[in-house]
């Protein structure tokens, strides 16, 4: 198809729907379709949204162009969780149906709040001449699921930043007020991020750009995310345009964490430096929440922008990872996977596609493991001592960057590891999520093997253990 701007731009309703049906049922016979992932019916998902939990269960959104394997015009689709692990799906949560969101209902959040969610996010609209302006809205969505949408808190870009201002992550303070933190690029096409408050969440003043003490970091800072979490705090952000640095920074876009100290009323956040979150292939706009029992939870999107999707030929792309637990032990922070998932594991044997794996390794020697192996395929994780190398170079098709910027991209990741003790791999149809000693680092990759890559190999000493668990 020919992906015009009026296609891109078509709305899901009566007249488009039958085309929908038909994109649906193309989706659900592709060879690809995850089985416990989240994953869109049809079209493209990316950014996970509005993620919170109400008191009762959790609310989880995520952005989708329902027409199309392609970024187009942005709707949120709502699905609710007792444990994030089974979903219930509501269909549509925001539609660009106002001349505020004309364009798209882009990224934001949610928080309880009274009788029902308080909603933060962007509209995007553009004029006749095709001419973006950012609205940065609330929303509230009651318990029957009807959205009311409040007029624009922030009409435009503020002064000195273009029309890349996005993404407003929400939270209460203890005193009863709100903050939001705002991506932005300023007009020297430099990112950074903005602090808002506000006593009623319906009054909202701009307190100023956040000093990070970065003036050159990149172009664009996506997603942002701030949270208090064991007496530090954290701001995750997305910042677009980093160089690649050896090891580090290979993806086309970042996804990362700054652990330091917010002064609000300064509007200044110390720090030791930026880090990524995930040192695999697809990671991206991850969101936070505080759990049902004040847990910090983390969920992404398991893809990057401007990147193609071997799926896209079936009618669909991406998915969310799976629920992250985070916390700061050391100095350091760790994400581990979230403890219901184990609810997922079977009995008896697994069918060489959708497993947990679990290898303990307690004197840190060499091994070799082959995952998804086939014919004509494999997928391999190799660890010499020194580094655990996560090989995707011939699991079938795979993702490519639509860019080409010097150090990025290719199909190896290479994590510097002095000491490599265990892993816990969650592999399901197209992709591999990887947890390095107990949460200390992350690996996530998209892949999309042939149907007979299933074989699973293992060369290590005698001393390492492998146990997997099957997904039924």
């Amino acid at each position: 198809m020919n992906w015009t701007r009026e296609a891109r731009y078509t709305a899901l309703n009566a007249d488009t729907r039958p085309r929908f049906d038909a994109l649906c049922a193309q989706a659900a016979a592709s060879p690809w379709r995850q089985r416990y992932h989240i994953q869109p019916p049809a079209g493209l998902l990316n950014d996970p949204n509005g993620f919170c939990h109400d008191g009762r269960e959790y609310h989880l959104f995520y952005q989708w162009f329902p027409l199309g394997p392609v970024h187009g015009l942005k709707y949120w689709q709502h699905l609710t969780s007792a444990d994030l692990v089974h979903y219930q799906n509501h269909g549509i949560g925001i539609a660009p149906d106002s001349i505020w969101d004309s364009h798209g209902a882009y990224s934001g959040s949610a928080l309880a709040d009274g009788d029902g969610l308080l909603i933060a996010y962007t509209g995007n609209h553009r004029t006749a001449a095709w001419e973006r302006i950012p609205y940065q809205l609330t929303a509230r969505l009651d318990t029957h699921n009807r959205l009311h949408k409040n007029p624009p808190f922030l009409n435009g870009a503020p002064a000195g930043y273009s029309e890349h201002v996005r993404d407003p992550k929400i939270w209460r303070e203890t005193d009863g007020s709100y903050g939001i933190v705002l991506g932005a690029q300023r007009d020297n096409h430099t990112g950074g991020a903005l602090y808002l408050t506000s006593p009623d969440a319906r009054d909202w003043q701009l307190r100023g750009e956040i000093d990070f003490g970065l003036p050159d970091f990149g172009y664009m800072w996506e997603c942002p995310d701030y949270f208090p979490l064991n007496g530090r705090d954290i701001f995750l952000c997305c910042p677009q345009g980093l160089p690649a640095d050896g090891d580090r920074c290979r993806n086309l876009y970042q996804s990362g964490y700054f652990l330091g100290t917010f002064d609000k009323a300064a509007c200044r956040f110390t720090h030791d430096g930026f880090r990524e979150l995930d040192y695999g292939f697809d990671y991206y706009a991850p969101q936070s929440t505080q759990g049902a029992n004040g847990e910090r939870l983390l969920i992404g999107w398991m893809g990057l922008p401007d990147t193609s999707c071997p799926s896209a030929r079936d009618g669909w792309a991406h998915c969310l990872t799976l629920p992250r637990v985070l916390t700061i032990e050391n100095g350091q922070l760790r994400q581990r996977p979230l403890p219901a998932l184990d609810q997922l594991r079977g009995t008896g044997a697994h069918d060489g596609i959708h497993y947990e794996l679990n290898l303990t390794n307690p004197q840190s020697r060499p091994f070799i493991l082959t995952l998804r192996a086939g014919a004509t395929a494999k997928t391999v994780l190799t660890y010499n001592g020194e580094a655990l190398i996560f090989d995707r170079s011939q699991s079938g098709a795979l993702p490519e960057p639509e860019k080409d910027v010097s150090g990025k991209g290719g199909h190896i990741r290479r994590l510097a590891l002095a000491q490599l003790h265990s892993l816990r791999i969650y592999a399901d149809t197209s992709s591999l999520e990887i947890y390095i000693n107990d949460g200390e680092a992350v690996m996530t990759g998209a892949i999309y093997p042939p149907a007979d890559a299933t074989g699973l190999h293992i060369a290590a000493a005698d001393d390492a253990t492998v146990t997997v668990y099957p997904i039924p």
